[in-house]
């Protein structure tokens, strides 16, 4: 197997999930001045521009400076001031007063001034991203940080194009924060220590990047541990002891995961029917494959489908193998 084709499963999976970013506001901020942010189903990232500020998020104030990148992979609910005394405005109430048009909005009195680009990341599925599961409550790059300064050119690009708004910068936009991203889920797992970046910091490792890449190969395949260390290059109890220490899961647990995550893929792209979407993810079982999916991503696949569909505005399936 291609170790470079292994190694990117990374990008695969946040192609197959359409996990997507989008900039709603590039703030220039005058003290005093506080945004706050509502729990949202999306992962939340601020990019502090120039100046600094404060981040609440529960009990924790967190001092932030120029440079620095903060994802919050959950959505929690948070806020942004320049000081715990000024007074905090709710995002939405904020937004719906901006003129429309414009790339920039000023935000607070005649004090300091801070430059802010805030954005999320939404996606297709239900319940928690494969990806994002991953992180900690909050991944922070100090901007004085080699990791932060690494993404200086990309984030230089990002404020320039949202800035200017000309003809294609939603797309451009777009694509530059999903390059952003990747370089943040780089920096975070560069960073941990191992066993502790999941499958994505297994990804480093020749032997659990192969195995891996052969699972995402042929999800469908019925693997033994066996198998799939022969093909590693390793021995059985070997890569049945570095994965579940690595990925922290045992091999077979890893594999449903990624079956439910191709079948969401087919459940939103295809018209086909549960029976032959379960048996091209290794199910023989349409009622197996359907507790296996309810039990990994929260809801029965019709329903999944249902809700898919409905989002993207696609006509219904009219399969009426389709379960409720």
């Amino acid at each position: 197997m291609d170790l470079s084709h292994a190694s990117d499963l990374l990008g695969r999976i946040l192609e197959r999930t359409r996990l997507r970013g989008q900039i709603y506001c590039r703030t220039v901020a005058r003290a005093p001045w506080g945004l706050r942010f509502p729990p949202t189903a999306t992962a939340t990232l601020h990019l502090v521009i120039a100046g600094t500020c404060h981040l609440w998020q529960g009990r924790e104030v967190i001092a932030l400076g120029p440079g620095d990148v903060v994802l919050l992979p959950r959505g929690e609910g948070h806020s942004v001031a320049d000081s715990p005394r000024s007074p905090k405005v709710k995002l939405e109430e904020w937004l719906a007063t901006r003129g429309e048009g414009a790339s920039s909005y000023v935000l607070g009195g005649s004090g300091v001034e801070s430059r802010m680009l805030c954005g999320c990341f939404a996606f297709d599925e239900p319940g928690a991203h494969p990806v994002l599961k991953l992180l900690p409550e909050r991944v922070h790059l100090r901007g004085a940080s080699e990791e932060a300064r690494a993404l200086l050119p990309t984030v230089s690009l990002l404020e320039r194009e949202y800035e200017r708004g000309e003809r294609g910068a939603s797309v451009v936009v777009s694509r530059l924060l999903d390059i952003l991203l990747v370089q943040v889920l780089r920096a975070w797992a560069d960073a941990q220590a191992p066993g502790g970046a999941g499958w994505l910091g297994a990804l480093g490792d020749r032997t659990l990047a192969s195995a891996l890449g052969w699972l995402h190969a042929e999800p469908g395949r019925n693997w033994t541990v066996s198998e799939l260390a022969r093909r590693s290059g390793t021995s059985r109890a070997t890569l049945a002891r570095r994965f579940a220490s690595e990925v922290g899961m045992a091999p077979h647990e890893y594999l449903t995961q990624l079956r439910m995550q191709e079948a969401a893929h087919h459940l939103r792209e295809s018209q086909d029917g549960l029976a032959a979407i379960a048996g091209r993810v290794g199910y023989e079982s349409e009622f197996a494959f359907n507790r296996a999916f309810r039990r990994v991503m929260g809801v029965p696949p019709g329903a999944f489908r249902r809700k898919a569909r409905e989002s993207s505005g696609g006509p219904a399936p009219g399969d009426s193998r389709v379960a409720p």
